[in-house]
């Protein structure tokens, strides 16, 4: 049934999309022939694409540079203080058309996981049950990035297609959407980010971590963060999130009265937290990644640790070195 709020919610959207008309392209002027400027002074932001690092379990790897097509997985494991340990494996396929525009495609495939028993007397140990081999919904990004004077940014619209399960809280069973502004800007190590986005579900909010939980209802979402370069390949992010529902709201979840809407309201699906990852690059082709999400408002942690491979890997560079050099 559709929601009455969706109006609202459309009028935040539009003026989120708006935003990407204040992120022109600015063109260095040429320099005189006879007058080079040296090359360590510059007038503009470095011309760099934003790199998708995303975090587990969505696959990091992609690099925007290489045009054509690309592919990779991830093989991750997440415990949730609510519902336990999770397997997941996640396959990716990406295609970059050019400096600007790039889509990807990703499906998480759950190995194993815990679940409310859908039993309506359930035995004391058998509570949660084990489930296997389960998808989630198909998730497909499409992505513009600019690099102005000021700042890089990116924006993304992205939408699911439900092919996950809905009884055990795996899909809404419905279409679902988002689109989100990044901006982010570099200093030295140092770079700070600011995400804006609207949409009507939480799959979309804060995708570093897994959630045991999926909802439908318009609602719009904050994050405000810092990433440093340690040392070598490794590199630290601390980010704070907000997710604020705009009407009426319902989260699908596993129930033992078989229904998948275990909450319908006006507030449910507001959350805020904090996330910490972290991301070791051991080559241009894999990367070690972790994180830890603490939400404060539903007084839960999440911890998570992966691999990922992609098939097309960045070149090396002159300041890349290698797993063995890392630890020498």
């Amino acid at each position: 049934m559709p929601l009455k709020p969706y109006s609202r919610a459309l009028c935040s959207l539009s003026l989120l999309a708006a935003l990407p008309a204040c992120a022109q392209v600015s063109q260095p002027a040429a320099s005189p022939p006879q007058l080079p400027a040296p090359q360590s002074f510059q007038t503009s932001a470095p011309q760099t694409p934003i790199p998708d690092t995303q975090g587990v379990p969505d696959v990091p790897g992609f690099d925007p540079d290489l045009h054509g097509w690309n592919a990779g997985v991830t093989f991750s494991s997440v415990h949730d203080s609510v519902s336990g340990w999770a397997t997941l494996f996640t396959p990716a396929i990406g295609y970059s058309f050019n400096d600007i525009f790039s889509a990807d495609i990703s499906c998480p495939i759950y190995f194993y996981r815990l679940a409310d028993s859908r039993s309506t007397h359930p035995k004391p140990n058998a509570e949660l049950v084990p489930r296997r081999g389960e998808p989630g919904d198909i998730l497909v990004g499409l992505h513009a990035q600019f690099v102005p004077r000021l700042f890089q940014y990116q924006l993304t619209g992205a939408f699911t297609i439900p092919t996950g399960d809905e009884a055990y809280g795996l899909s809404t069973g419905r279409v679902t959407f988002d689109i989100s502004n990044l901006f982010q800007r570099n200093y030295g190590r140092w770079t700070p980010n600011l995400e804006i986005g609207g949409g009507d579900s939480t799959t979309f909010v804060n995708r570093t971590v897994t959630k045991n939980y999926t909802s439908l209802g318009p609602l719009a979402h904050f994050q405000v963060g810092l990433s440093v370069d340690l040392f070598r390949n490794i590199t630290f992010e601390s980010d704070a999130y907000e997710q604020l529902p705009i009407g009426d709201q319902k989260i699908y979840g596993p129930s033992r009265n078989g229904k998948a809407t275990v909450v319908t309201g006006h507030n449910v699906t507001e959350d805020n937290g904090f996330t910490n990852s972290l991301d070791l690059t051991i080559n241009s082709h894999t990367i070690l990644s972790g994180y830890y999400s603490r939400s404060l408002r539903r007084h839960t942690d999440t911890a998570g640790m992966g691999i990922t491979y992609v098939l097309r890997g960045a070149p090396p560079s002159e300041e890349t070195s290698s797993y063995d050099d890392l630890f020498r």
